[in-house]
């Protein structure tokens, strides 16, 4: 590839540069919708209401705060996991330098 004129480097990595970037924005946006799927989800709960009679109330499953800070703290992160994860893969189960170090350094982040 070092043989190849500049200006044909040069292009071919702002494409590959973009497609990346395209990637990584369409699976942001169908984790984006995950979340919003799962957090939306909600469940009836009767009650007994003045007279006596039984009223079937819409309640939402997850605290919305709490579901969007846990799972988006998880989705930040999942790169990290699965790095680490890879790693242990192909050492043979001990961790090597680049796994533990990336999780925790990362969580500095997602406080």
């Amino acid at each position: 590839e070092k043989s190849w004129p500049k200006a044909l480097r040069i292009s071919l990595y702002f494409i590959a540069l973009f497609w990346a970037f395209m990637g990584v924005g369409m699976v942001c946006d169908q984790f984006m919708a995950a979340i919003e799927e799962i957090t939306s989800s909600e469940k009836v709960v009767w009650m007994e209401v003045h007279t006596g009679a039984r009223r079937g109330f819409h309640v939402k499953t997850w605290n919305a705060t709490i579901a969007n800070l846990s799972l988006m703290a998880l989705g930040s992160s999942a790169p990290e996991i699965l790095l680490s994860a890879t790693e242990l893969v192909f050492n043979d189960c001990f961790a090597g330098k680049l796994g533990p170090s990336t999780i925790v350094g990362s969580a500095a982040f997602n406080l």
